[in-house]
């Protein structure tokens, strides 16, 4: 495979992680304040799934593969700040991910009114957090990779 298309491989697969990431926090986002009804409480463990699988995956995948790549091979002071704050970022999302995990795995429907209000306090920090940090990315890293696509090479791709 050629240097242009593992790069491409690699932008193709962050911009299509955020596009999944911001299909289930649509989701998210509707069934929040309604995990009182079934309906909406049989959606979440849909969207706990998600996360676990896919959204881990691409903070692994950022961690081991774009993030060393560009600051072995493009460092800038800012592109090694930003990283810096992303790195933080992905630990307190992990974090909350693991209390709204924790939330569902120690509860079934119906929910009392204290976990209901725990679960959506949780939620509304999972959105808000991955929103910021999406942006952050879309916004400040994509812009570094697309610049510095010679940096990507086969060994960089998973």
């Amino acid at each position: 495979m050629k240097r242009e298309d593992e790069w491409t491989d690699s932008l193709k697969r962050l911009i299509r992680d955020h596009e999944d990431v911001s299909e289930y926090i649509e989701v998210l986002k509707e069934i929040l304040g309604f995990l009182h009804e079934e309906e909406a409480w049989s959606k979440i463990k849909p969207i706990e799934d998600f996360f676990e699988r896919n959204l881990i995956d691409h903070f692994k995948f950022e961690e081991k593969i774009v993030f060393p790549t560009i600051l072995s091979r493009a460092a800038t002071p800012d592109s090694i700040k930003l990283i810096l704050v992303l790195q933080r970022e992905h630990g307190s999302i992990l974090k909350e991910l693991e209390e709204f995990q924790k939330i569902i795995s120690e509860n079934a429907f119906p929910l009392d009114k204290d976990t209901n209000t725990r679960l959506n306090v949780v939620g509304r920090k999972i959105i808000d957090s991955l929103l910021t940090h999406a942006s952050k990315e879309d916004d400040k890293l994509l812009p570094i990779l697309k610049k510095n696509r010679q940096i990507f090479d086969k060994h960089d791709v998973i």
